[in-house]
């Protein structure tokens, strides 16, 4: 008599494992499966609704007018790429200094913070034609206005991180008599770090949104000057392919900061970067 033979239990996990893997693959690829979606409604309700073309072109209309226009559009692509990439990088110098200063000194967290709130409690649209006077058209007020826009989530961010440290390790620290600057750089840093990269991810669109302001207010160039162009002109397929531009821009400005965030060896893994250190 033959006993009935057990199913291979080996195989389960390789299932399952497979199943996990597809499942990844779908939530990895839903995005664009719904943007796919939502542009092949576009197109049909465009088309069954007979829209005027200077209302709201098709998505196969815009998608023509990039591939006749590809060289105007990569243009001004460059040149709001180049002021959103150094008014960036000047918010970001000048956010983490100013920070350090602040947590260094509590003096001058109490007198430049209130200023910090307010400065940004106004409208950068109407700060803006002041930057226009002072600094004059072109590329060096739209560097100002992306670095006067993108700063703030960053020092905000930072100082949260700062503060956010382990009141034993601090203790620690203090008991091995260490100093400033080993603190900070060993301690208040490591903390800070997630905090700070979540305003520098934050920063990412605030600047495209400051690029786009400089160059609606005065400017000869950029994506943010195409889109009036279109608009006034009643080409408003050319406007089209300037947003969808400035979407794929800032998305990738927002992609860079994560992978080098998760690029960055201070990420910790269980336990306390700091006791490492």
């Amino acid at each position: 008599m033959t006993l009935p033979t057990a199913p291979n239990a080996a195989a389960e996990p390789t299932v399952a494992v497979a199943g996990s893997g597809g499942r990844a693959r779908l939530e990895r690829a839903s995005p664009f499966i719904l943007v796919a979606a939502l542009v092949a409604l576009w197109e049909a309700l465009d088309r069954w609704l007979d829209i005027p073309r200077f209302l709201l072109p098709a998505p196969s209309d815009i998608a023509k007018l990039m591939a006749a226009e590809w060289p105007l559009i990569w243009m001004h692509s460059l040149a709001t790429i180049g002021s959103i990439a150094t008014g960036y990088v000047a918010a970001v110098l000048f956010a983490l200094v100013v920070s350090a200063l602040m947590i260094r000194f509590v003096l001058a967290e109490r007198l430049i913070m209130p200023l910090f709130v307010a400065l940004q409690s106004v409208p950068k649209i109407a700060i803006a034609p002041l930057i226009l006077v002072w600094v004059g058209a072109g590329t060096g007020s739209k560097i100002v206005v992306v670095a006067s826009i993108a700063f703030f989530p960053i020092v905000i961010n930072t100082m949260t991180g700062f503060k956010e440290v382990d009141y034993g390790l601090a203790d620690v620290f203090r008991s091995v008599d260490a100093g400033a600057r080993q603190t900070f750089f060993r301690l208040r840093l490591p903390y800070a770090m997630p905090y700070i990269f979540a305003g520098l991810r934050i920063a990412t669109t605030l600047a495209v949104l400051g690029a786009i302001v400089a160059e609606w207010l005065a400017a000869s160039n950029g994506l943010g000057y195409l889109v009036l162009s279109g608009s006034f002109n009643f080409n408003t397929a050319r406007s089209f392919a300037a947003i969808i531009m400035l979407g794929l821009i800032g998305t990738a400005f927002f992609s860079l900061m994560s992978f080098i965030e998760r690029s960055l060896s201070w990420r910790r893994e269980g336990g306390d970067a700091t006791t490492a250190a």
